[in-house]
């Protein structure tokens, strides 16, 4: 019973992740056909969540939002793992004392909240998709590098690696057989705590109208948007806001099972 609720615990974020990420598959209506004659019109069976101030389909909306915030998230995670856990890896294995520069590097760098460089890469090149996912990539970049690195040289002095030097095991072999997996645990809690975060930084610049450009649908405009109508329709609110709470929500919860030691299985 236990073994089966810890699975659920894994299996239910995991699901509403992938619902979130391929949801638009499944969208009843062109999320940005204009129709101002079912302006707020409530939900009905051609439009399951209602319309918005424009006529829009507001569940469509939800949906291709979920594709644009989600998609962002993941493909930013999947850069960051595979460049920053192999960089961390090359910097770890060469221990402290050549690494004085580039530790020192790191530390400035990863002092910069992820804030500041999106300001700076929206700054310079705009807002839009790529340029939210740069910023978003680079600043986590960093830190995963610097906690590989941390965790390599952590697990290099450990007597089992010295067994491995001992019998000719490759450098290679040592760091993607030995020490990787011993890493894989930490390395994903610190991606899923990451993954909230750019959730919530990709929907606040959204919010605030510096975020992903026009035409591109995501649930911080949506969030935006919906304010005029508040008094009207305060439901229309609601249905975003509840989607950015449930992703942020999956990813804790996945990062807390790993942390807890559960076992993440396809």
């Amino acid at each position: 019973m236990k073994k089966m609720k810890k699975t659920i615990l894994v299996a239910a974020p995991i699901l509403i992740i992938l619902f979130c990420t391929f949801g638009y598959l499944f969208a009843p209506n062109d999320p940005n056909h204009v129709n101002l004659a079912v302006k707020l019109e409530r939900a009905c069976k051609q439009y399951p969540l209602g319309t918005d101030h424009m006529g829009r389909c507001i569940l469509s909306r939800i949906l291709y939002g979920g594709r644009t915030t989600v998609g962002i998230v993941l493909i930013g995670s999947a850069i960051v793992i595979v460049v920053g856990t192999f960089l961390g890896l090359v910097l770890g294995q060469k221990g402290n004392k050549q690494n004085v520069v580039v530790e020192s590097i790191l530390n400035a760098v990863t002092a910069i909240p992820p804030i500041a460089y999106l300001m700076i890469f929206i700054g310079a090149w705009g807002n839009g998709v790529l340029t939210m996912l740069i910023a978003l990539t680079v600043s986590l970049i960093m830190r995963l590098i610097k906690l590989v690195k941390t965790k390599t040289e952590i697990e290099i002095a450990k007597a089992y690696i010295m067994c491995a030097i001992a019998s000719g095991a490759s450098r290679g072999r040592i760091l993607f057989v030995h020490i990787v997996p011993n890493l894989i645990k930490d390395v994903i809690h610190y991606i899923c705590l990451s993954c909230t975060d750019m959730i919530m930084a990709i929907v606040g610049f959204s919010f605030i109208g510096i975020g992903l450009g026009d035409n591109v649908i995501d649930w911080g405009i949506m969030v935006s948007e919906s304010r005029g109508v508040i008094i009207m329709r305060p439901d229309i609110i609601l249905y975003p806001i509840t989607f950015i709470f449930l992703c942020a929500l999956s990813f804790n919860l996945i990062a807390g099972a790993v942390k807890k030691g559960g076992e993440i299985r396809a």
